[in-house]
């Protein structure tokens, strides 16, 4: 360039060619040449370029003066060594450099992706992520809680320092640690991602094209997990429909091989399992409310529990097998925390499947009568009652033969068989005290505040009216069972302050 005002034409970092041509005439004229290098210098200009051997046979001294005076470098450009090869020169060197940074960025996004195979991928990624900067790499979610960590960096005292800030990307020292921060946001729900590193130069070149792999590549593990997660939902709910119905053996081996990709084992005893929600969780995960059926999932894998389940969102309610093992009482205990759940016997032929989860939902009805039985009387208990777990071998011949059978159905049945005795409240108590304290008179007329003869004449009219002996085994299984929910209840005996209680005509 050989106009005036040149250096408005110019980039910052940009060499300016010249031959001096603006000065010939005026090679002592100092001040135009002080004002280009001044005009250089403000314009950010990385060298001036001056070919000798065309015009002036060597730099003009006020040129160079000038320039060692604003520190901005002077070169010369011999005259065999046209301005083309210089200029061709920097296009190469520009170009190469681009082409190595984008080799570098696709090596690292190659060798980040390497981690999406893996079985945690969010760990394998922040643990590739430190390696790759020789330091620590954490990733936090928004309230500070640590997701996956690793190097010997300091976790905390880095997370107080994004804490304070908040920053879109922040870059800051603890102790001799250089990091950099970024948050992410991905389907509304936030992190942040942590470099640290001892060496600065590392996470200058590194630090901007690794952030952005792992941004992209925490989306796609997400995506990934959610695909899986919908695919394994849809084939666990197809494999239990088929399982829900009769099978042939072949139809049973068929199904046990496609159990295989739920890490279940031939011949190795399960259980079928129904469960029904009582109350929403109140603990959150990473991702907000915890769902049922996401912890089940993830807590069986945890304690190494083969398990397939079908969710069903409008009732949330888990239907599945579940391997049998010592395991099987903590993801109970977990599951019982906002559910009761019923348990088939252990078995090993899936022919046997479609009768084992109607045992489950036998051991599921009396789980739920038995917590009925235990809040009787204390509805304020409902909002805060744990669930019950019934194993169906647990569970007693009239707990099972009541299950067994509509509530509807039954309650139609006593009202049909004891019309006349539900008619009088008084004498339902006294039988239900007497049934309860073991058919011992004394003690039910105590439990009640009446005389024994007192008792004694209630008896007699109860046998009166059903017009059996109350010393028949037959007549107490039938008056036993019949009555069965009132006195299975914590406290059958009805507080004769508060009135006896009305009879059950529902």
């Amino acid at each position: 360039m050989e106009i005036e005002s040149a250096a408005r034409w110019l980039e910052p970092g940009w060499l300016m060619l010249t031959t001096g041509m603006r000065f010939i005439g005026a090679a002592d004229d100092r001040s135009a040449q002080s004002a280009l290098i001044d005009q250089l210098v403000e314009q950010g200009v990385a060298a001036l370029l001056f070919g000798v051997g065309v015009h002036f046979d060597e730099v003009p001294r006020g040129l160079v003066q000038a320039a060692r005076a604003r520190d901005l470098t002077v070169l010369t450009v011999a005259p065999d060594v046209p301005f083309l090869q210089v200029e061709q020169f920097v296009n190469r060197s520009l170009l190469s450099r681009d082409a190595a940074g984008l080799a570098q960025v696709l090596w690292l996004q190659n060798d980040l992706l390497g981690t999406l195979s893996s079985d945690e991928p969010v760990t394998a990624l922040v643990h590739r992520l430190g390696t790759l900067i020789n330091g620590t790499a954490v990733l936090y979610e928004e309230s500070g809680r640590v997701v996956a960590s690793t190097g010997s960096g300091p976790t905390m005292l880095i997370w107080s320092e994004i804490h304070a800030h908040r920053a879109v990307e922040h870059r800051f020292l603890v102790g001799r640690w250089q990091v950099v921060a970024r948050p992410l946001t991905l389907r509304g729900v936030g992190y942040w991602i942590a470099l640290a590193s001892r060496r600065a130069q590392v996470l200058e070149e590194l630090a901007d094209p690794v952030l952005d792999s792992t941004e992209r590549l925490v989306g796609a593990i997400r995506g990934v997990r959610a695909l899986n997660a919908s695919q394994a939902q849809a084939e666990a709910t197809q494999l239990l429909r088929l399982l829900s119905d009769e099978l042939t053996p072949q139809a049973a081996a068929r199904a046990g091989e496609r159990l295989r990709a739920f890490r279940f084992e031939p011949r190795h005893p399960l259980r079928a399992f129904v469960t029904h929600t009582v109350r929403p969780r109140s603990e959150s995960g990473p991702y907000g409310p915890e769902d049922p059926a996401d912890a089940a999932l993830e807590l069986a894998h945890t304690l190494g529990l083969p398990l397939v389940m079908d969710n069903d969102p409008s009732t949330r309610a888990l239907t599945g097998l579940i391997g049998d093992g010592a395991a099987l009482d903590e993801w109970s205990a977990h599951v019982a925390d906002h559910s009761d759940v019923g348990f088939s016997e252990p078995f090993v032929d899936l022919v046997q499947s479609p009768e084992r989860f109607r045992d489950a939902s036998r051991a599921l009805h009396v789980a739920r009568r038995r917590a009925e039985y235990r809040l009787s009387g204390r509805p304020d208990d409902v909002s805060a009652r744990q669930g019950v777990i019934l194993r169906f071998e647990d569970a007693d011949v009239v707990n099972w033969l009541l299950s067994s059978r509509s509530s509807s159905a039954f309650t139609d049945k006593v009202n049909q068989q004891f019309a006349e005795l539900l008619d009088h409240p008084d004498l339902i108590e006294t039988l239900v005290t007497h049934l309860a304290k073991d058919l011992d008179v004394k003690a039910t007329a105590d439990a009640l505040y009446l005389h024994p003869n007192s008792v004694r004449y209630r008896l007699r009219r109860i046998e009166a009216m059903i017009e059996a002996p109350l010393q028949s085994p037959a007549v107490i299984a039938n008056l036993y069972v019949a009555f069965y929910d009132r006195i299975s209840r914590p406290d059958p005996v009805t507080d004769r302050r508060n009135g006896p209680s009305e009879p059950d005509r529902s």
